[in-house]
């Protein structure tokens, strides 16, 4: 099936921001802050829906209620509605997976919450067609390794840190692309058309990451995901 985006509409998107286990991380000189809230309040500012554009922190991202949230939030679309999801935070392999993509998001003192819980939900509540999955974390590379892979009827696009066997940099670089992309930022406007689409934010990352952290990082999507989906006008 495809339903093929040229912009995003911010009206019509639910997004779901996971900062989980960055307490270690803090930096008492880093003006900016998390960039887990970054992002959020950013989608707010674009103008998606409260109740549509929802940021989840440390305690309150354990596995259950996860997985008790995401039913409800998820339905809450139509056929229009893009699915959003980012995530940072800890990221491990799961030993005996029989799904050698299953990515681990880890949680200090409970049950992980992991790649299979978000796609099962998904795929079972999601009205929507097309699925953008980033994740700034160790081992992320499961995520786009998934989106090229996976047999279904829904679209997805993932844009990941690392590769799906490597560790991945306790710094924000990534994140940061993510904003200046959809900020608009010119340098990401490779081919000058006045836009930034979510290939050149791909293009943009791998640049930066190999640049400044020494890191690949990873994209994958599904043949019917309209990768030159504009994110933002260039300021």
């Amino acid at each position: 099936m495809s339903r093929l985006k040229k912009d995003w509409n911010p009206k019509n998107t639910k997004v779901l921001v996971l900062g989980l286990g960055l307490s270690e991380w803090d930096d008492p000189e880093d003006e900016i802050g998390h960039r887990d809230l970054v992002l959020h309040e950013f989608f707010k500012e674009c103008g998606v829906p409260n109740k549509n554009n929802i940021h989840i922190r440390d305690d309150a991202g354990d596995s259950e209620s996860l997985i008790d949230f995401l039913p409800d939030f998820l339905a809450d679309s139509d056929e229009d509605t893009l699915f959003i999801f980012y995530y940072s935070g800890h990221g491990d392999l799961i030993e005996e997976s029989e799904l050698d993509y299953d990515l681990c998001f880890c949680h200090p003192t409970e049950e992980s919450f992991t790649l299979s819980d978000l796609v099962d939900a998904i795929e079972e509540n999601f009205e929507g067609y097309d699925i953008l999955l980033m994740a700034d974390c160790c081992y992320s590379g499961n995520i786009s390794r998934f989106a090229e892979t996976v047999e279904s009827e829904y679209n997805y696009a993932a844009l990941a840190s690392s590769l799906c066997t490597k560790s991945s940099t306790g710094e924000w670089t990534f994140t940061d692309c993510i904003l200046e992309a959809l900020k608009g930022e010119a340098q990401i406007d490779f081919d000058e058309n006045g836009t930034i689409s979510l290939q050149e934010l791909a293009d943009y990352v791998k640049e930066q990451m190999k640049e400044i952290e020494e890191q690949k990082s990873d994209f994958g999507y599904s043949e019917e995901f309209d990768v030159e989906m504009r994110l933002a006008i260039v300021c």
